[in-house]
């Protein structure tokens, strides 16, 4: 009998809470196929140097971020599953009131809820892994376009799948494992009386201490006016970010609270708004749901504004990825070494049996004893204003940013290696020079280098800036490069010896492993000499003595994916689980939907006008949590990629990473709503048929 009933429930709990049923699926098939990335062996292969057990950068970091993420779902989705399983008991507390009057145990009635919810989890689970086992295909394709990678559709190992699937499991087990343990403590408190009354919570309105209420409101709404002062402006510190942090987290909660104090006294005063149209309806409504939904609302608010600044980083990477590789990079194989007489004869032995040469060359940078610029460049960037007031302390940060004297290169060689990049040649007088520099820093000292071009060379005339990608990460300088006439060189001394090499078609990147090998090294262990230096590069900043583009581009997107691709799938969870909560609280409150459109529909109410009516009312509950996520994350994005224009030198405005991110924000809201519209509608229409019929039926 009892398995019966669970039988008929879950029936209806599927159909009554199908967005939420949906929602469980997608997070199940997220994690499945996330999980699959750290299981698969092609990939394992990628995130290890050579057959080594070591995992390099991108590895770790791949491995770390996928643990972090897996973490902040798994608290996510227990606090669903609990917040679910909590809002059916609620909603059913006048059902189960009914089973204790008609003699079952308490005991009983617990397990009959749990097994409802199991059947209904366990539904969802094998679901979603059957979406999950599609969606990896698709998410290994995406994975594999991002890296530069051809991915070829096709089944993975049983072990691979397997290991993928018990995790899975394992976490989704222990969320419902939580929520059903604590539904059992629940039951075994609860009395007859007092589930009747559950389900009338939100109905009413509570009156006291709105007067604090208020000033919270008001305090809230500072708060976040300083936050767009502090971040817009750039007067931000350590301690005012921990302050306005704490700040913040009260923000997203008194807030709600406030604003409902605020149409409470509104409703009190009798405003004239409330004697408009239905607004006194809808503020009536609107102030009660959100003065006893306010956690909710504020967590609500929290983790849609972590999906906002997540998925806008998530495309500042992107977008770097795109755009600035080719320029860190410009040639295919770039060498360096002290030994200023080195040839490179095996090394280039090596690349000619693995690559066809289209251009090589080899060179050498010069140094003339002063330090004048690579001086000037750590008193004046940023990356260097917080420089210790010890002298020692200082002087070491400058030996590691920047050479001990400052790189020179002749205008022949300075031209060759532009011919090699399809770049246009320079022409330099005699009594001239010019400097190389990345377009990040050329674009923070711009305005500040007049004494700088004056005083630099006694004699010689300034003949501008370029800023070109140039290998300027070690080797062909690091922040700068002087390019003088070649007449200058015979007053200098030969500081380094490089060569550069421009290949016909694809270089393997097992390349790099090869002249690693012949330089007696270990790539991604390379113990860097003194000599290699790092300059400002703050973003992925991987410098070494050998370079081979493939390898590093391959790495350095593959570390890229590895950030971006957590920040998505933490922030469409975030998103599914937020709209799911706003979507299932709506459709379960049909029930008074039904019984306030029935007295408007018989009071004379057109059925279009309350139609439109329920629209109203559930966009301004959908919006609520919206907007206070939009207004606190858009300084945030706005600030970060401002920082991120400046240290990339990617010239894009940093609202368009918001934009973006909105944009997606918009479909997900567009979809969730227009699905809990439509159930509300239903149930509303249902309504208005049963009571024409009854009117005609009279």
């Amino acid at each position: 009998m009892l398995n019966k009933l669970v039988a008929a429930n879950v029936r209806r709990l599927w159909k009554d809470y199908l967005n939420y049923f949906l929602t469980l699926c997608m997070i199940t098939a997220l994690t499945f196929s996330f999980h699959s990335l750290l299981f698969a062996k092609d990939i394992a292969e990628m995130i290890h140097y050579g057959n080594q057990e070591e995992l390099s950068t991108a590895g770790t970091m791949l491995v770390t971020f996928m643990a972090v993420s897996t973490g902040v779902i798994l608290i996510i989705a227990a606090w669903l599953i609990n917040y679910m399983t909590h809002f059916i008991l609620e909603k059913r507390s006048r059902e189960f009131a009914v089973y204790l009057l008609s003699g079952m145990k308490k005991r009983q009635i617990a397990g009959l809820f749990i097994k409802e919810n199991i059947c209904l989890g366990a539904g969802a689970l094998f679901a979603g892994l059957f979406l999950g086992s599609g969606l990896r295909q698709v998410l290994f394709f995406i994975f594999y376009k991002s890296i530069g990678k051809n991915y070829q559709f096709a089944g993975h190992g049983f072990r691979e799948n397997l290991s993928a699937f018990v995790l899975t499991v394992i976490l989704y087990g222990l969320c419902l494992l939580a929520a059903f343990a604590r539904s059992r403590r629940k039951f075994s408190r609860m009395e007859i009386i007092r589930l009747i009354n559950m389900d009338r919570l939100n109905e009413t309105v509570k009156e006291n201490r709105s007067a604090v209420w208020k000033w919270l409101f008001v305090l809230s709404i500072g708060n976040i006016l300083l936050l767009y002062v502090l971040l817009l402006t750039g007067r931000i510190t350590k301690w005012t970010a921990i302050l306005e942090l704490i700040g913040l987290t009260f923000t997203f909660y008194f807030f709600y609270l406030g604003l409902s104090a605020f149409l409470i006294n509104y409703m009190r005063n009798r405003g004239r708004l409330l004697y408009q149209k239905e607004y006194l309806f809808l503020i009536r409504q609107f102030s009660s749901k959100m003065q006893n939904t306010c956690f909710v609302l504020g967590t609500l608010s929290l983790l849609f504004m972590v999906a906002l600044v997540g998925s806008s980083l998530a495309f500042m990477l992107s977008d770097y990825q795109n755009k600035q590789l080719d320029v860190e990079y410009p040639f295919d194989i770039i060498m360096i070494s002290d030994d200023t007489d080195n040839d490179f004869s095996k090394e280039e032995a090596l690349i000619d049996d693995h690559v066809t040469v289209q251009d090589m060359l080899k060179y050498h940078v010069y140094q003339n004893g002063t330090s004048d610029m690579g001086d000037y460049l750590y008193q004046n960037l940023r990356l260097f204003s917080d420089r210790d007031s010890d002298p020692a302390v200082a002087e070491g940060k400058r030996a590691v940013a920047y050479y001990d004297y400052d790189v020179y290169m002749g205008v022949s060689d300075y031209n060759n290696l532009r011919e090699m990049l399809g770049l246009m040649p320079v022409t330099l007088r005699d009594d001239q020079y010019l400097i190389h520099i990345p377009n990040r820093v050329y674009q923070e000292i711009k305005d500040r280098s007049t004494r700088l071009q004056n005083s630099l060379h006694t004699g010689l005339a300034f003949a501008g800036f370029q800023t070109e990608g140039f290998a300027q990460n070690g080797h062909n300088g690091t922040d700068y490069l002087l390019i003088v006439p070649d007449t200058k060189l015979k007053e200098m001394k030969k500081y380094f010896a490089l060569m550069a090499v421009m290949a016909n078609g694809d270089v393997p990147e097992s390349l790099s492993e090869g002249l690693y090998d012949l330089a007696g090294k270990t790539r991604g262990y390379d113990e860097l000499a003194d000599y290699i230096k790092i300059g400002s590069e703050e973003l992925f900043l991987m410098p070494a003595t050998i370079q081979v583009k493939s390898r590093e581009v391959l790495e350095l997107k593959f570390l890229m994916s590895t950030l971006s691709f957590p920040l998505f799938y933490i922030g469409l969870v975030f998103l599914c689980v937020s709209f799911t909560v706003l979507s299932v609280q709506q459709v379960s409150d049909s029930g008074k939907y039904q019984f306030r459109c029935q007295i408007m529909y018989q009071l004379g109410m057109g059925r279009r006008k309350i139609e439109k009516l329920l629209a109203k009312q559930m966009f301004l509950y959908y919006l609520c949590p919206v907007f206070l996520a939009v207004a606190i994350s858009a300084p945030f994005v706005f600030y970060i990629g401002r920082q991120f224009v400046v240290h990339t030198g990617i010239r894009t405005a940093g609202g368009l990473y918001f934009g973006v991110s909105c944009i997606g924000f918009l479909g997900m809201y567009v979809l969730y709503f227009g699905l809990t519209y439509v159930q509300c509608r239903r149930e509303i229409n249902f309504i208005f048929c049963h009571t024409d019929k009854r009117a005609l039926s009279n």
